[in-house]
């Protein structure tokens, strides 16, 4: 390959990695710029209130023996401002309308808790929640 060749494919191969840097940069600009959550997969779910449960799971690991669990949903994420305290030990689910009571945009964590004190919060789930219509009624054929 000749002198002239090499300095062709050096100045490719720089270009390409200044490329895929800038790339890469733009990308957590995008992250940072949507919290993180639309560039990593995760969308928004939307579920009906009347329908929709929350589940969770928990395993004694090293910790003192679970004696209920607390679910907590707020309008902003980390800002949960109702609580709702799942006394049933062995309890994984829960109802959505039993904590969130009207339509909206929710961001929901669960912790575990006994005589000692309360866990951390678990990972936390948003979501849009609506009621879904009614069923229409009357359908009918009408021959013309």
């Amino acid at each position: 390959m000749t002198e002239e060749a090499r300095s062709i494919w050096r100045g490719i191969g720089i270009s390409l990695g200044v490329n895929l840097i800038i790339f890469l940069a733009l990308v957590v600009i995008v992250c940072w710029a949507m919290g993180g959550r639309a560039a990593w997969g995760q969308s928004t779910v939307a579920v009906d209130l009347t329908r929709a449960s929350l589940t969770w799971s928990w395993e004694q690991g090293e910790g003192g023996a679970v004696t209920a669990f607390r679910m907590k949903c707020g309008a902003t994420t980390g800002s949960y401002t109702v609580a709702v305290t799942v006394s049933d030990p062995a309890a994984r689910s829960m109802p959505l309308a039993s904590v969130v009571t009207s339509p909206g945009k929710y961001f929901c964590a669960v912790s575990a808790l006994n005589s000692f004190g309360e866990s951390a919060n678990s990972g936390e789930v948003s979501f849009d929640c609506g009621v879904s219509p009614v069923s229409p009624s009357l359908l009918q054929i009408r021959a013309n």
